[in-house]
């Protein structure tokens, strides 16, 4: 899926959990594709989420308030969001914020995973 310069791809590993990939540029325009990978997951009964974040180049507040409303309702459905592989220039933002402190954050994904 791509919309206003954001990319999404959802996967659903065997172990239940969804890997959604995203990739561009996540602004306000492009939340709303965020929104709807999220919620197709959801309405599959996923709810442990790992966002990997290796192919997105810019991150705004749309983006960090979309990532911290994923983690509270998957928190509300007993699981989980876990962020895996920024870019630097997404880091930055993730680290200005403390986005970190709220959403575990991990190198890889295959650590998001192990976790």
């Amino acid at each position: 899926m791509e919309r206003s310069g954001v990319r999404v791809r959802v996967e659903v590993r065997p172990v239940g959990v969804g890997v959604v990939t995203i990739g561009g540029e996540l602004d306000y325009d492009g939340v709303a594709l965020l929104e709807k990978a999220i919620g197709s997951l959801r309405d599959q009964g996923v709810h442990c989420l790992l966002l990997d974040l290796s192919g997105l180049t810019f991150m705004d507040s749309s983006g960090v308030n979309a990532f911290l409303l994923a983690q509270r309702a998957s928190r509300a459905q007993g699981g989980w969001v876990r962020l895996a592989n920024p870019q630097q220039s997404v880091l930055r933002v993730i680290e200005l914020v403390g986005l970190g402190e709220a959403i575990p954050l991990y190198a890889t994904v295959g650590e998001a995973l192990a976790a």
